[in-house]
């Protein structure tokens, strides 16, 4: 699943990239009437609820593009029903399943808000919500590669040495056999993308990476988000897509709007 890899299906669009040094998607599904929005993130963020609300108001908005009828009509547009998951398998301890609410990030709490979504994150690291898990096998053995994968990384120096290692243990206990051996090339560059050789490499130092980064990248999701909402609110929402993937042009965007200085 993370994995930043996608597949075309008649159901299902390929998700945006949203970090630099993360894999994490966006995968939009539609069936009986509902849509179903997933992302699988390996860092946690409160801003979930958020990023659902600018990807769900694309959608909608491009399924009243396609509408035979006016926004502005006296007919009713359907609309399908949103469901917004999270599959989340970080490496800081998460609950089996927590629910976000859009409400949390409203700065007046004395008064009653008339907008909500909420998000459903669901820990997907192995040994967690079992009974997904028994459900879904290819979910489970997914889980199981990336604790095996974690586990072969703590004990090697060399990063790719460790995730070779982590594969071939897979493939010998039948862990998603038959797509390792089909595609190892790709798992591998999505590993390596994954646990990116910077991270590794001071996490093997002990220097608490994740902890030494949190407040700079909550500070830097604040920004993305505000920046998001000014291009939605400007008709520009494929800037902001754009943003997610081209760092330069995303610095751009933050001088064009004021969130950062041209000198920064």
């Amino acid at each position: 699943m993370s994995g930043r890899q996608r597949k075309k299906h008649a159901n299902r669009k390929p998700g945006q990239r949203r970090k630099r040094k993360q894999v994490q998607r966006n995968v939009k599904d539609r069936l009986s009437g509902t849509l179903n929005m997933y992302e699988h993130q390996s860092t946690y963020s409160p801003n979930f609820p958020v990023r659902f609300l600018i990807y769900l108001a694309q959608e909608y908005q491009t399924v009243i593009e396609k509408a035979e009828r006016s926004l502005y009509g006296t007919g009713r547009i359907s609309l399908p029903t949103p469901q917004c998951v999270v599959f989340y398998n970080g490496t800081k301890e998460m609950p089996e399943e927590q629910t976000l609410r859009l409400s949390e990030a409203f700065e007046n709490k004395t008064v009653r808000a008339d907008v909500e979504l909420t998000v459903q994150m669901l820990n997907i690291n192995y040994g967690h919500n079992k009974c997904l898990m028994e459900k879904c096998r290819v979910l489970e053995e997914y889980s199981k590669l990336v604790a095996i994968t974690r586990e072969c990384m703590h004990s090697e120096k060399d990063m790719q040495t460790a995730l070779n290692r982590a594969m071939d243990s897979c493939i010998e206990q039948g862990i998603l056999k038959e797509f390792l051996l089909k595609n190892r090339a790709e798992v591998l560059g999505m590993l390596l993308e994954e646990f990116d050789a910077e991270k590794y490499e001071r996490t093997i130092r002990g220097e608490g990476w994740e902890e030494g980064r949190e407040e700079g990248r909550e500070e830097g999701e604040i920004k993305v988000n505000r920046l998001g909402i000014l291009l939605t609110e400007a008709g520009r929402s494929d800037d902001f897509l754009k943003s997610l993937s081209d760092r330069g042009f995303q610095k751009r965007l933050f001088i064009e709007f004021g969130l950062e200085e041209e000198n920064q």
